[in-house]
C-alpha cells in the first residue's frame, strides 16, 4: 500500500508516508482510513518525497469532491505534503485552490517549511 500513517490523538497530529505510485484509489483509501482512526481534523504531515502521482486532473476533481463531501459532515486538519518533483507540486497546489473553501492542503519541498506551516496554516506559505 502506498500510505502508512500513525495517529496520535494526544497531540491530535497525523504523520503519513507515501511511496510507489500513488493512484486515486490509494487516496481514497488513505482518506477513509483517516476517517476511520478519527484522523480528519487533526493536523497531518505526509512525506510523499519517495511517491510518484500516478493520477490525473481528472482524478484530482474526484479527490475535490470526496474533500468536499467529508468537509461536509466533518472537520478537515490542514495538510502539508512534501514533494520532490514538480508535478506533484502543480497538482497539489491545483487541489488546494479547488478545495480552499473546505480543508487546507499545501505542497512543500522543505521539512521545515511544513512543519511551521502545520503549527500555523493560515499563515501564507
Amino acid at each position: 500500500m502506498p500510505f502508512t500513517h500513525t495517529i496520535d490523538h494526544e497531540r491530535r497530529t497525523m504523520s503519513a508516508t507515501a511511496s510507489g505510485s500513488v493512484t486515486l484509489a490509494d487516496i481514497q483509501e488513505h482518506l477513509a482510513e483517516e476517517q476511520r482512526d478519527g484522523g480528519l481534523p487533526y493536523s497531518e504531515l505526509i512525506d510523499a518525497r519517495s511517491a510518484i502521482v500516478a493520477f490525473s486532473p481528472a482524478d484530482a476533481r474526484a479527490v475535490v469532491r470526496m474533500l468536499r463531501e467529508l468537509g461536509a459532515s466533518h472537520s478537515l486538519g490542514p495538510t502539508a505534503v512534501l514533494v520532490s518533483t514538480d508535478y506533484a507540486y502543480g497538482m497539489l497546489r491545483m487541489l488546494d485552490m479547488l478545495v480552499e473553501d473546505v480543508c487546507a492542503i499545501r505542497p512543500f519541498r522543505s521539512l521545515s517549511d511544513a512543519e511551521r506551516w502545520l503549527e500555523s496554516p493560515t499563515d501564507a506559505i
